[in-house]
Formats: C-alpha cells, sequence, structure tokens
C-alpha cells in the first residue's frame, strides 16, 4: 500500500470477511479512470498459436454464465483466501484460451472488479517485485512483474467505455491490448455472483509455455481491500506481494501440478 499508516490496519483486518458496502457506493470506485478513453497506442498484431504451439491442449469449460464453476473439473478448482463468503474459484486452459471464473459476494457490487496478473513467457527467470494498477485509490504489490492484467468487474461500461478486457503494463496500466465481448469473452451470472473470462493466448504473447499468476477482487473497503485471494499466500498489501502460482503450460492442467510460492 502506498500509506504507511495503513500498514498496521491492513495487517490485522485484510483477511477478514464481512459484507461491508463500498465507500465508493455513490461514486463507483474507477469509474471514471482506465476506460477505453485510457487506450494508448495500439499494440503490435498478436501471435496466433500454430500446430507448432506447445500449450497442452488442457480443457475447455463451456462457460457461458450459467453454472460456470461447475463446468469445471475438480482438479481445476482453486482455493481463496481471505473469501467474503461462500466463494469459489477455478482456472484452467486449452490450446487457443486461458479460462477464469469466480463466484464471490463480492461482485454484488458491480464495480469491484477480479484482477488476473499474469507473468506470460517461454521461460521464467528471478522474478522482480513490481506494483499492479491504481484501483479506487489502492495500488496492490506483487511478488513479479506482470506481462498482462485480465480484469473485469460486473458493470463494465460506467458510462465512458468498457474496463473489461486485457490490460498491459505500460503507461500504469492504462494501455489496452484487447477489450472484452460480452457473451463470448466474458460472462456474469443471473444472480451476480458469478464472472467468467476467456483470454486468447493470442493476447497472451501468443504462445506462452511459462505462467505466473496472482489473482484477488479490489474490496475497496478499510482493513479488507483485497479479497479472494489467488493462491492464499498472495499479499497485495504487503511490500513484499506474498506468494503466486508458477505453472507449466506444457503440463496436464490440473492445480495440484501447480508450484505455490
Amino acid at each position: 500500500m502506498r500509506k504507511a499508516t495503513w500498514l498496521v490496519a491492513i495487517l490485522v483486518g485484510c483477511a477478514r470477511g464481512g459484507g461491508e458496502a463500498s465507500p465508493d457506493a455513490d461514486r463507483p470506485i474507477d469509474a471514471r479512470r482506465a476506460d477505453a478513453r485510457d487506450v494508448d497506442a495500439a499494440p503490435d498484431a498478436p501471435v496466433i498459436p500454430d500446430a507448432g504451439c506447445a500449450i497442452n491442449a488442457g480443457i475447455t469449460p463451456a462457460i457461458d454464465g450459467v453454472g460456470d464453476l461447475a463446468d469445471y473439473p475438480a482438479s481445476q478448482q482453486v482455493t481463496l483466501g481471505a473469501m467474503l463468503g461462500a466463494d469459489g474459484a477455478a482456472i484452467a486452459w486449452d490450446a487457443n484460451a486461458l479460462y477464469v471464473t469466480m463466484t464471490s459476494d463480492a461482485f454484488l457490487d458491480g464495480y469491484q472488479p477480479l484482477h488476473v496478473y499474469v507473468e506470460a513467457t517461454t521461460a521464467l527467470v528471478a522474478p522482480v517485485r513490481s506494483q499492479g494498477k491504481e484501483y479506487g485509490g489502492l495500488v496492490p504489490s506483487l511478488a513479479f512483474t506482470p506481462t498482462q492484467l485480465i480484469a473485469a468487474r460486473r458493470i463494465s461500461d460506467s458510462g465512458s467505455g468498457p474496463y473489461d478486457g486485457v490490460l498491459l503494463p505500460a503507461a500504469s496500466w492504462t494501455t489496452r491490448a484487447m477489450v472484452f465481448t460480452t457473451g463470448v469473452d466474458v460472462f456474469a451470472s443471473s444472480d451476480n455472483r458469478t464472472l467468467s473470462m476467456r483470454t486468447p493466448w493470442a493476447m497472451l504473447g501468443g504462445c506462452p509455455t511459462k505462467l505466473r499468476l496472482v489473482a484477488h477482487v479490489v474490496h475497496a473497503v478499510v482493513g479488507n481491500e483485497w479479497k479472494d485471494l489467488i493462491p492464499t499466500t498472495t499479499a497485495p498489501w504487503l511490500v513484499s506481494g506474498g506468494g503466486y502460482y508458477e505453472i507449466d503450460l506444457t503440463a496436464p492442467p490440473a492445480v495440484a501440478s501447480w508450484t505455490t510460492f
């Protein structure tokens, strides 16, 4: 966190549950930031995976906004830290895309986003700490340097353009590589508690074979700023950023095979 005076409160309260209303309920957090107007330069044309790409064929969950968590096998269910309620998440991939689904009470507030940071590459080197995207006055610490941020919230467009999509670290995460299309790349359940995202590998470097990954919901309640942590070791309120997953994309996608730091 950027304000040292919050550190003690965060360390004590970050993992508490609770359904407090957002302090910015009358002004949706980030509603005026990082929307479509913030796109800088158009990114280079992505490399599309071909027959020679070594990404494992994995599984293809049939996400459509209806019972999406059940579309993943048990092997892809991810344990969450700092849950708000009966929350859950799953992550998988196939040869074409990365799939992330989360169920959380946080999404009842349409402006609390799910942020998934990835370092997608063909060879991981020693991790370098970094900072993530500012949202609602909060800036998370990360234990590695992401290449992309996959972001979605239940209400994507607050009136100034869509929020959902793939962002790049250039210009403090205001450069956008892809805007998600509702019903194609991102899905929300009718009970407003589940978000699913499908991100083509073409937007994550083309054919990455190694991945570092962390995810969280920006809850923006004092003492509970970040919720639904993936993995449970991540700690965006600490300078170190806490832990993360390292994933071999050439192997079958079962979560049990991922390395947790």
